[in-house]
């Protein structure tokens, strides 16, 4: 009998082990490349994950390209590390509502961020993000622009998120020696 209450207490306590999960949706995020090819955040085989929340209308996202170039720079040499700069077509098309489709709206997101690449030399890739992701103002996950995220993966756990711009330096000195890259830096896990 008591061997019995003993493998019933274990087998109780091993189907109580919470499992760790994705929170806030994310491992449901994905976007298409510039070629169109499906990328699966969640699906990517990295230790660690960084992305990038941009928009052409964003002056301090703007401002932030030369730092964000020089991370990926860094980021780029490990395999295990990723960067990614991602926009929402709904946030960036011009007269864009939630009537429009994703299909609709990729190719006008695409032209834009291509232009974007070219004059402001983005070196990162880059993602159109489908829904569930969304830039909102105040009611969700991303608020505003720039925002970078950063995610352990398998499962995909969203554990810190950078407001503002990492840093508006252009120089790569004052890049490198800022805190918040250094911090940022830190956290990414190697970078």
């Amino acid at each position: 009998m008591k061997q019995i209450f003993i493998f019933l207490i274990l087998a109780l306590l091993t189907n109580c082990y919470s499992k760790k999960q994705s929170n806030f949706d994310v491992s449901l995020y994905e976007g298409l490349d510039f070629s169109g090819k499906r990328i699966v955040l969640a699906d990517l085989p990295l230790r660690r994950l960084a992305i990038n929340v941009y928009a052409p209308t964003c002056i301090p996202c703007v401002k932030e390209i030369p730092a964000l170039n020089s991370i990926y720079q860094e980021v780029n040499k490990d395999k295990s590390l990723g960067l990614y700069m991602v926009v929402d077509p709904y946030d960036i098309v011009p007269d864009a509502d939630a009537n429009n489709s994703f299909e609709d709206l990729f190719p006008k997101a695409k032209a834009i961020m291509e232009k974007e690449v070219l004059d402001k030399k983005i070196e990162l890739p880059i993602l159109i993000m489908k829904r569930p992701f969304r830039v909102s103002q105040g009611d969700g996950l991303i608020t505003g622009r720039p925002e970078t995220l950063l995610f352990k993966t398998n499962p995909l756990i969203l554990y810190y998120n950078f407001i503002g711009p990492l840093s508006e330096e252009k120089e790569l000195n004052l890049i490198q020696n800022e805190n918040k890259v250094k911090f940022f830096r830190l956290m990414l896990g190697g970078a």
